[in-house]
């Protein structure tokens, strides 16, 4: 990472004496920086330093200088105490005012925060070089692995700042001081990183904790991505403005807080804080709570041993002196105890006795609700705390919580897109959480307020515990006198106070406890007391009998063995106590098992604490029971992280559930607990419980209403189960785009939803049909396959439809094949639907008829463009499905005839061919044939001598070739449709063209013979002329022609030409013995060309019948022979020859 230039930090008491900067430099132009030897690398950019020298100009130091004096000054007239009658003060929270740099390190930044309103520092300070890569390597190895800001010194600063510092990452070990060494620094900070030097972390001084506000200002100032608590929640952010009415009204009754009845006492305060705006809920699902306000509580309080001693003496009492010593008081002469005088001084800050002495138990409790401050980090501190019995105020927090999203609720259906949702309610619990995830809210208005008195004796202040207040009506219970033979006094303990006097008859060491002291150990019924004859010397700690007893525990918490043997313990003479009593395993039948491992009589009464886990799957932390004689309480508030709803894919958004017993005063439960399923919807248990029926949960569940107009079903939780009734449905047709309406009662099976009921589809292209609505690993699912209307396209097919949710829309789509309708077309279709439109097209082999090739075919209802392929979106829910498609096939017209023409597929799903045909060249419509004709001839011999002949021969012949003919300069135009075939009409022209050639042969030959028996020999001259012409035949031809009567050409085609003889002069012999050749050759021996202006010529006819052979006969052929006279070409050719 390349790091811009450094900035440091110092104390202005440590600034050394310097030059004024050059006139012409710029306001925060740095000054050269006085370093350590050059080893010493400087700090990334990101990186503020608060050195021993440093650079007073920069503006972000000056910033973090002011920030840090005011806040120490704040924190310093906090720490005076407070004017009872004086509204708490409302500092300005200091991040409000505090400038933020542009951009934080990569590595630092926070993308999913919201971006907050931020002034500018002005232009940067020019570059300095890079730190050294080791330094910003070891920097960045530590980010995060601090510690976090110790709670009372996180809230005192977020308090002042107004911004949470959960992320900042103290680092004060050995390597952080190695770093700030490094670097020259006291301290420095690195995002929310900060590093402190050796000794330099010390929050509990003023130095130290105005050096730890300097820091938190850079943390602020870098803080690129910040988690702007104090940011309103502004309706702009879902364009509605607030001068819509009906907005307004909502958001501002959002923005106010209706006190709950047990917090009324306390509306001052909730006006004061209202009023400087540190009532803020930071944005966020759930309210994370780190309080830990027991911890806090028990170390802040201003309460010791001096105060405690000092408030004895003034009731006169005598503090008990020696260690170990007890003192026996009673409240009020209602509740006693005895403890040490540390024992007291604990107990004094959580007394266990309300202000009539009664035994009440409290719980550290937060004045202003946690819901509505957690953004204010003095909303954790003892300033607001106070003591407050559970019972009064089991549903303030979680009253609150759902208070907050309900008016979220109301505050979105006025605004889009929620308002124009039917139904109701128009925005449903999931919207709410998700509106809360991206918003913090500031409360600016505070509603209800008047306290009771009956609530004030519920609760104990912090002055009141501090004031040692709970021992106002304490008197010291005197100690027990000693027994006698025939009494045994029962004393609590060693020390302890008395239970009973027991009279017997002296002379019996074994009696029964009479009814009247039965009872006189709270949480046991006393049965008979055995004694060894120790009893009469009272040696503290000699056993002296056992006691027998049983438990006495109220009906719902039974132990397995009811019985019990305790032993008895001297503490004077006939004066004894029972000691170690056995562990107590509990069954409690309305959550669980409870194990009490130690068990102890502490105030006349058993006391134990024991660990109790509920067998209800929904809470997922255990509970702690207290024992107090015969009274079992507990409480606690669960939030959100433990709390588990079994149904897969459920997320618990925000909860607040306490859960309260005291056999006392029966169950107490109260609170909700807000859940959601991502891509399903959201909804809310409210808890109560029965002591008959236990622990249950009802509510609701709001489906998605982007999906669903009727979308809200009742959940519940009981018996370890949860439950839904309901009935989901969709009413506006085309709500989601094919689907006409849907309707289905909802249920939980199996901790998965589960839907009775089915969708009505509006999809073109399919038939009537319902689809099934299930709960998938995604959410919602409505899904099914649905068979295909017939169309000229298609002829059946099914498909599988499905709806899905995208970016938050919910739309349609459907995927199948169809067999087609169209003959010739064998592959399936491939058909979808998607959000309205739907297609169904196949590309491949096509073949019917006359035709062979490739086509596209399709159905759509979206509009068909000029370049025949479907665009856009359909016209109209109920835009027709029109069939089109194009393509290309060889057309075979005739055996002799075929070419490529374009495919066209008509609305009704018929394919026509329609235009011209694209041909070969040339289309042989008959192949050659050749003719011979003989026109005379002669031969003779005439013999010489015997055994020698004359020969004397001559012919004249003429031949002729026809062919093949063929068709060129072809142009054929056809209309063809398969599915009508008999309609076929082909037209056109074309070239005919047959070549032909024709020609005469005149023969003369002459030799002479040798002849012998069985044998001959023969030689001589042969001389032989041809007359001959070729050429091609030619005619226009018109082509007409239908299925009905085929294709039929009539022509006549002739040759003409005025050629010359060429003779040729050749020698030849010829031997034959027996009949058999045995030589014969011949050579030409020269060739002459004579004649001229001979007329020759063919002329025969062209009929073609398709289907017919083409036949031209020998009478056919009509030759032109010119007048040869032989024995004048041989007597010129005689000439020139010889």
């Amino acid at each position: 990472m390349e790091a811009p230039s450094p900035k440091f930090a110092r104390r202005p008491r440590e600034r050394p004496a310097s030059a004024p900067a050059p006139a012409s430099a710029p306001a925060h132009a740095e000054k050269p920086l006085a370093r350590k030897p050059a080893t010493t690398p400087p700090l990334p950019a990101y990186a503020r330093a608060k050195l021993a020298v440093s650079q007073p100009d920069d503006p972000a130091e000056k910033e973090a200088d002011a920030v840090a004096t005011r806040v120490a000054r704040t924190a310093a007239a906090d720490a005076a105490p407070p004017d009872a009658e004086t509204a708490p003060r409302a500092p300005v929270p200091a991040a409000q005012q505090i400038s933020r740099s542009a951009s934080p390190p990569a590595y630092l930044q926070n993308t999913a925060q919201r971006q907050a309103d931020r002034t500018s520092l002005g232009d940067p300070p020019a570059p300095a070089p890079d730190a050294a890569r080791g330094i910003e390597d070891r920097i960045r190895a530590r980010h995060g692995a601090g510690a976090s800001l110790p709670a009372n010194v996180r809230g005192e600063m977020e308090g002042s700042f107004g911004r949470e510092f959960a992320d900042v990452s103290l680092h004060t070990d050995a390597e952080a001081a190695t770093l700030c060494a490094a670097t020259g620094a006291r301290a420095f900070t690195v995002g929310s990183d900060v590093f402190f030097a050796a000794g330099e972390y010390a929050p509990h001084t003023d130095a130290g904790r105005e050096l730890l506000a300097h820091e938190l200002t850079h943390v602020v100032q870098q803080d690129g991505g910040t988690r702007q608590i104090q940011r309103l929640a502004e309706p702009e952010d879902n364009g509605q403005p607030h001068s819509d009415p009906p907005a307004s009204a909502a958001y501002r009754d959002l923005c106010t807080v209706d006190i709950p009845a047990p917090k009324a006492q306390h509306a001052a305060m909730y006006r004061a804080w209202a009023g400087a705006n540190r009532l803020r809920r930071p944005a966020g699902r759930r309210i994370t709570r780190s309080t830990n306000q027991i911890t806090n509580w028990n170390r802040d309080i201003a309460v010791d041993e001096d105060k405690v001693r000092t408030k004895l003496q003034a009731r006169n009492i005598t503090p008990p002196t020696a260690p170990g010593a007890k003192i026996a008081l009673s409240i009020n002469g209602r509740e006693r105890i005895e403890r040490t005088l540390p024992e007291l001084t604990t107990l004094v800050k959580i007394p266990t006795w309300d202000r009539a002495g009664s035994a009440r138990r409290f719980q550290v409790d937060h004045k202003i609700e946690y819901q509505v401050a957690s953004g204010d980090g003095a909303v954790d501190t003892i300033e607001n705390y106070e003591l407050f019995d559970p019972f009064l105020n089991q549903s303030s927090g979680s009253g609150l919580m759902i208070s907050i999203r309900q008016k979220v609720q109301r505050y979105l259906s006025t605004i889009d897109p929620y308002k124009s949702r039917s139904g109701e309610p128009k925005a449903s619990w999931a919207d709410a959480g998700d509106w809360l995830a991206g918003h913090a809210i500031v409360f600016t208005e505070v509603r209800g307020g008047g306290g009771t008195a009956s609530v004030a004796t519920g609760s104990w202040s912090k002055d009141d515990i501090e004031a040692i207040k709970p021992l106002d009506n304490a008197a010291e219970v005197p100690d027990p006198t000693k027994g006698k033979a025939d009494e045994f006094v029962l004393a609590s303990g060693p020390g302890g106070f008395q239970l009973a006097r027991i009279h017997h008859p002296a002379a019996q060491s074994a009696f029964a406890v009479p009814a009247g002291a039965a009872t006189a150990i709270a949480g046991l019924r006393l049965g008979q007391i055995s004694l060894n004859g120790s009893e009469a010397t009272g040696t503290a700690g000699t056993a002296i009998g056992t006691l027998q007893a049983t438990w006495n525990l109220p009906e719902a918490w039974q132990p397995a063995n009811p019985d019990l043997s305790l032993s008895l313990k001297a503490s004077g003479e006939y004066l004894g106590y029972p000691d170690q009593i056995p562990p107590l395993n509990l069954n409690f039948s309305g959550l669980s098992p409870v194990s009490f491992d130690t068990v102890r009589v502490q105030d006349g009464k058993l006391f134990a604490e024991g660990q109790l886990t509920p067998s209800i799957p929904l809470f997922g932390a255990p509970l702690t029971v207290t024992l107090n004689g015969r009274d079992l309480t507990f409480s606690l508030t669960y939030t959100a992280e433990q709390i588990n709803i079994p149904i897969p894919g459920v997320q618990v958004d925000s909860a607040a559930v306490s859960l309260l017993y005291s056999t006392a005063r029966g169950f107490g439960v109260s609170g909700s607990v807000f859940f959601s399923v991502p891509r399903v919807g959201g909804g809310t248990l409210n808890a109560a419980v029965t002591q008959a029926g236990g622990f249950e949960a009802t509510g609701s569940f709001d489906f998605d209403r982007n999906l669903f107009d009727r979308a809200r079903v009742q959940v519940s939780y009981r018996n370890g189960v949860i439950g839904a009734e309901g009935t989901v449905g969709i009413d506006t047709p085309n709500k989601i785009r094919g689907i006409r309406s849907a309707s289905a009662t909802v249920s939980v099976s199996d901790g998965r939803w589960s839907f009775s009921g089915n969708a009505q589809l509006s999809v073109p292209g399919v038939r009537e049909a319902a689809i099934a609505i299930t709960q998938g690993d995604n959410g919602i699912t409505i899904a099914g396959d649905v068979a295909l209307t017939a169309n000229p396209a298609i002829r059946s097919g099914s498909v599988h439809v499905q709806a899905e949710q995208a970016d938050g829309q919910w739309k349609l789509s459907a995927s199948g094949t169809a067999q087609p309708a169209i003959p010739g077309v064998d592959s399936e279709l491939a058909v979808t639907y998607d959000d309205g439109a739907f297609d169904a097209r196949f590309s491949g082999a096509f073949t019917r008829g006359m035709l062979s090739g490739q086509i596209t075919v399709g159905a759509t209802n979206r509009s068909v463009g000029a370049d025949g392929n479907p665009g856009g979106a359909p016209s109209g829910p109920d835009a027709p499905i029109i069939v089109y498609g194009s393509g290309s096939a060889t057309v075979q017209i005739a055996p002799w005839l075929q070419g490529t023409a374009g495919l066209r597929l008509d609305p009704n799903g018929e394919i026509t061919v329609s235009g011209e045909i694209a041909l070969p060249s040339s289309l042989e419509i008959f192949s050659k044939l050749e003719y011979d004709k003989r026109l005379f001839g002669m031969s003779t011999q005439i013999p010489i001598i015997p055994g020698v002949v004359a020969e004397v021969g001559g012919n004249l012949s003429a031949n002729a070739s026809i062919g093949p003919g063929a068709l060129d300069q072809l142009r054929v135009g056809i209309e063809y449709n398969p599915s009508h075939e008999e309609n076929t009409h082909v037209t056109g022209d074309a070239h005919l063209n047959v070549p032909a050639e024709a020609g005469l042969r005149l023969a003369a030959r002459a030799g002479v013979g040798l002849g012998i028996t069985g044998a001959s020999a023969t030689g001589g001259l042969e001389i032989g002329g041809a007359l001959g012409i070729s050429g091609a035949a030619e005619a226009s031809v018109h082509i007409d022609w239908m299925p009905s009567q085929g294709l039929a050409i009539d022509a006549e085609a002739a040759l003409h030409a005025q050629p010359s003889f060429r003779f040729d002069v050749s020698g030849y012999v010829a031997v034959t013995v027996l009949g058999a050749s045995l030589y014969d050759e011949r050579f030409e021996l020269a060739a002459y060309e004579l004649g001229s202006g001979l007329e020759f010529g063919v002329r025969f006819p062209v009929t073609y019948r398709e289907g017919e052979p083409f036949d031209v006969s020998l009478d056919d052929l009509e030759f032109e022979v010119p007048d040869v006279d032989p024995a004048a070409l041989v007597r010129q050719l005689g000439e020139r020859i010889f």
